[in-house]
């Protein structure tokens, strides 16, 4: 799934590339491999979680990525954290673990890599506020590319260790299709607005994917999540609500 992920995603990127007459020259080659190894072990991450945890609880962990963005930003460059911010990793650390439920039924190491794919986000998005210079195709074509070469040795050494996996229908190849499409649309408008705006306050208002992962669950799949989950996923909201808000009272105060 990542490799044919990665895979459309750099044919469809190339595409636009062309037809927009974009360039994908690259500048800064160290921050560029930086974010695009982080995103490539987010994504593995990413699919992971996704195929091995109901929806919501997934997308709830996999959008911690604002809280690890300040974390790192906190112990790795030293800069100060506002009290709002030191409130929303608090109260999004108790939301994690309701959704992750250690030694209940839910979560365990499923839950972990969604957490991982979190803080590997996190690291991508760091460099890629650092490569506004860069054009958004430049750096999706990269990552692309960088994604689909890892995972698709990976795919290969699975194959020879397991053989070839059973075979597919159209329907399983329309819907790769759409997600690669989808996958694109999206990376090149996120790449944009990373470029664009503070890191916490763009990855904060992903925070609505959680919600449509509920309304998902609920009518596709027929889930219906525990109070617990429920309660730690308000909590998640709740935290990235109040990143978002110190973002805008940073940029206020530069303002006057």
């Amino acid at each position: 799934l990542g490799f044919s992920r990665a895979l459309l995603g750099l044919l469809f990127a190339l595409a636009l590339a062309r037809a927009r007459g974009a360039s994908l020259a690259i500048v800064d080659r160290r921050r560029m491999w930086q974010r695009s190894l982080a995103g490539t072990t987010g994504m593995l991450c990413t699919f992971y979680a996704l195929t091995h945890m109901p929806l919501a609880d997934a997308t709830a962990l996999l959008n911690t990525t604002p809280l690890w963005i300040a974390a790192l930003a906190w112990v790795a460059l030293r800069e100060t954290i506002s009290p709002r911010v030191l409130t929303a990793l608090v109260v999004a650390s108790a939301g994690v673990v309701l959704v992750e439920r250690p030694g209940l039924r839910g979560g365990g190491f499923a839950g972990l890599v969604a957490l991982g794919a979190g803080c590997a986000g996190a690291l991508a998005m760091i460099n890629l506020r650092r490569l506004s210079g860069e054009t958004p195709e430049a750096v999706v074509v990269h990552f692309s590319a960088t994604a689909a070469a890892i995972l698709g040795a990976l795919s290969l050494r699975w194959f020879v260790a397991h053989g070839a996996p059973p075979s597919v229908g159209w329907q399983d190849l329309a819907g790769v299709l759409a997600m690669g499409a989808t996958a694109t649309l999206g990376q090149l408008a996120i790449t944009r607005a990373y470029a664009l705006d503070k890191a916490a306050r763009v990855g904060a208002a992903g925070w609505i994917q959680v919600v449509i992962a509920l309304a998902i669950d609920a009518v596709v799949f027929g889930r219906r999540p525990e109070g617990t989950v429920l309660a730690g996923i308000a909590l998640l909201l709740g935290s990235g609500a109040l990143l978002v808000d110190d973002a805008r009272r940073a940029q206020r105060a530069m303002l006057v």
